[in-house]
């Protein structure tokens, strides 16, 4: 009898999210848990796109805008100073299908992906799907990506190279020299995928802006999130940025209306907000200096990170302290499936609940005789 599945397939194991408010509750009986796991924006929602989502739902008896027409003139406005035109943009169901864009479009079943170990996991996890080899280079010891290490994986049957820049689940950038550096180590035929998901966040002008450089290099694609600092992760809406040639053959792909009319009307209400993504962008930076702080004070050895979270290593195995803040109503994420069994990734909230946070921590961490070397 021949296999149900493909060997690729029986191998593949779901993407595991953070936990859900609801379940946690169910679970550890705790009322109105603080999620502090899959990098929300803890402000919610800009109140413009929240209205334009509702006057939306008057119409969904009618399918949507296959071409995201609208969203992607605005977009071409909001990124005009990039010399960005419609024509090169394309509109996936959460970043997440605009990688899977890449690989089901340009990715042949004898060529590789190259990406940085550990780094998102959808790299791996939409390469395996379409049983295509991934090649994964070793992170360096501060959980920097080797860029130089990448450059030389490459391979004659590379077609993409994934870099996330803040990388994910650490935090952690690399910076333009390094990324110029390897531009030019790469030949010109592979494609890059830049994920950019936290680019909002980013204060730095030493870390790359991926846009500066699509002009100049035709297999770039550039990868942003309308879920991170637009608050609108519940609507699945991301976009990529390339060269119009890019772009054509992956519309070819792109399933027909696989953005909803609210998730279109929200995004495009959601870029005009700049108060809200101001507000947002001042929250993250006061959250994570103060967490910063607090864990220094108290021991915890945690990585820099330019994103909207913090990567915590306790030196041990950190599930159970993963498991003691659930009971004490605070969900953070395991990374042990990224190979971090030490690590846990925390989302910057409120102040409120950065505070909380630190109190639920510090007590468990007391209540466990927790010791490390800096103490």
């Amino acid at each position: 009898m021949k296999p149900l599945v493909t060997a690729n397939i029986e191998i593949l194991r779901p993407y595991k999210p953070g936990k859900p408010i609801e379940e946690t509750e169910r679970e550890y009986g705790v009322r109105n848990p603080v999620k502090l796991a899959s990098n929300e924006n803890p402000l919610g929602t800009s109140p413009r796109a929240v209205e334009a989502a509702r006057a939306a739902c008057r119409d969904i008896n009618l399918y949507p805008d296959g071409g995201c027409y609208y969203l992607k003139e605005k977009l071409a406005k909001h990124l005009v100073q990039y010399n960005v035109e419609p024509h090169n943009l394309i509109i996936g169901n959460g970043s997440h299908e605009i990688i899977e864009f890449i690989i089901r479009t340009f990715v042949a079943p004898d060529e590789n992906v190259v990406t940085g170990e550990p780094s998102f996991m959808v790299y791996r996890l939409a390469s395996l799907a379409h049983n295509r080899e991934e090649i994964a280079v070793p992170l360096k010891k501060d959980l920097t990506y080797d860029l130089e290490a990448i450059a030389q994986a490459v391979n004659e049957k590379t077609k993409v190279i994934f870099l996330a820049n803040p990388n994910n689940p650490t935090g952690r950038v690399f910076y333009v020299d390094e990324f110029e550096a390897f531009l030019a180590a790469v030949r010109e035929d592979v494609i890059i995928c830049l994920d950019e998901a936290y680019a909002e966040y980013l204060e730095d002008p030493n870390v790359p802006n991926g846009l500066n450089y699509a002009p100049y290099r035709h297999r770039l694609v550039v990868v942003r999130t309308f879920s991170k600092i637009y608050g609108l992760a519940g609507l699945r809406i991301g976009y990529g940025i390339s060269s119009k040639e890019l772009i054509n053959y992956m519309d070819r792909v792109r399933p027909p209306f696989n953005i909803n009319s609210i998730a279109q009307a929200a995004a495009i209400a959601a870029l005009d907000d700049i108060d809200h993504i101001q507000r947002s962008r001042e929250n993250n930076r006061k959250g994570r200096a103060f967490l910063e702080k607090e864990l220094t004070r108290m021991g915890v050895k945690w990585y820099p990170s330019q994103a909207n979270f913090i990567l915590l290593d306790f030196e041990r195995p950190a599930e159970p302290i993963y498991h003691a803040l659930l009971y004490k109503g605070f969900i953070t994420r395991p990374v042990g499936n990224y190979g971090l069994h030490s690590c846990l990734r925390v989302t910057i909230g409120t102040e409120s609940q950065n505070k909380g946070f630190i109190k639920a921590l510090e007590d468990i961490l007391n209540e466990i005789g927790y010791i490390t070397s800096k103490r």
